[in-house]
Formats: C-alpha cells, sequence, structure tokens
C-alpha cells in the first residue's frame, strides 16, 4: 500500500496577484519570512517550480475572498508527495 505526506499552503498576493509575487505565505501553519538562501518569499511560480522538483504534486486549490472585513483574499493549495 502507497504511502503519502501532504504539504498545505495558504498565501495572499501582493496588489491584485498580477506579478504572482506573495504578501502572506504560510506552509503547513508556518509564517514564511524567507525562501532558501533568499531573504524573501518566493513568486508563485518560483515556490511550484521547487515543489515539483522536490516531488509534490498538487491535488487542491480554493480561493476564500474576504472583501469585507480585511480586503484579503487568501488561497489555500494542498499538495501531496509519495513516501518511499
Amino acid at each position: 500500500m502507497k504511502g503519502f505526506e501532504y504539504k498545505h499552503i495558504r498565501l495572499d498576493y501582493k496588489g491584485r496577484g498580477i506579478t504572482q509575487e506573495i504578501n502572506i505565505l504560510d506552509i503547513d501553519g508556518e509564517r514564511i519570512r524567507a525562501w532558501g538562501d533568499n531573504t524573501e518569499v518566493p513568486t508563485l511560480p518560483e515556490m511550484f517550480s521547487r515543489l515539483g522538483a522536490d516531488g509534490w504534486e498538487m491535488v487542491s486549490h480554493v480561493v476564500n475572498q474576504d472583501n469585507q472585513a480585511n480586503g484579503v483574499t487568501f488561497h489555500y493549495y494542498n499538495f501531496k508527495r509519495e513516501i518511499s
């Protein structure tokens, strides 16, 4: 029987998200303020490229738009990869 591990990502884009730069990034419930050797959070394509290279596969994406309370639109991504 196959086993899997999971990664949960929550993010909010800077501005309207056109540049795919990330304003807020939480991975597995931990706020991420830097990525690898960088002092900044990656863009979405950079992050997805790294996750794919590490064997992660996206299994879901949900958007929660909260325009009335604080104007934040959170994106929730869930990934899985097989445990060897």
